[in-house]
């Protein structure tokens, strides 16, 4: 594997950008924090659109001896640095399946809702009360299916992996759907157990002194 260099990574106080700096930490990788506030528009920013014409964070840069790279979107930039390092996948094909399929229940499942959930319960100028119950009934009902695989596993994957690194930023933020983890006893020991690593911790705290909200 080549060794990246001059690693960048562009973040915000997000569970997303979370994501990346916990993978990047528990990598033990050196990287330099571009703190993007997207509460003031900054990913809007002609530097920002030029590495990502989505307009969002997180983003990695790097290069190696094969050139400059740029890569979006947390779930493909956990994909590529544990397969390009080897390490927070498991590598025999039924386990690897099943941290994958843990991997999209984070990514497709876990992260939508609860964003949609943090709209209507906080973000939205007006809050109506069904579109609140039915956000937060979408995450609990994703809690519950948690809960079961945390009863039969310590990790979403069987192993500590990039599944539970796409989870745990956004389980973090239980509050954002005003749900509390002493309801879901698994999915907290599971929690408590991930927060206690210091990658996590390290990774939970960038950009330094940023917050989501001013």
């Amino acid at each position: 594997m080549q060794k990246e260099q001059d690693l960048k990574a562009w973040l915000w106080a997000t569970p997303n950008s979370n994501r990346v700096s916990i993978l990047l930490e528990e990598l033990g990788l050196d990287y330099t924090v571009v703190p993007i506030n997207i509460r003031r528009g900054e990913q809007n920013a002609p530097e920002v659109l030029a590495r990502n014409p989505y307009g969002k964070i997180p983003i990695v840069e790097w290069n190696d001896a094969s050139g400059d790279h740029v890569l979006f979107e947390s779930g493909a930039i956990l994909l590529d640095f544990a397969q390009r390092h080897g390490r927070l996948l498991p590598t025999s094909d039924r386990p690897l399946a099943d941290a994958m399929a843990w991997l999209m229940v984070a990514l497709t499942g876990l992260g939508p809702t609860m964003g949609q959930a943090h709209h209507w319960t906080d973000l939205a100028p007006e809050k109506p009360e069904a579109a609140r119950l039915h956000s937060v009934g979408l995450v609990r009902r994703i809690y519950n299916v948690l809960e079961k695989r945390l009863s039969e596993v310590p990790y979403l994957g069987g192993d500590y992996s990039i599944a539970d690194i796409a989870a745990f930023p956004w389980i973090a933020r239980s509050d954002w759907a005003t749900l509390d983890l002493n309801d879901f006893p698994h999915l907290e020991r599971w929690h408590d157990r991930v927060a206690k690593r210091p990658a996590v911790a390290i990774g939970m705290s960038k950009p330094d002194g940023a917050v989501l909200q001013d």
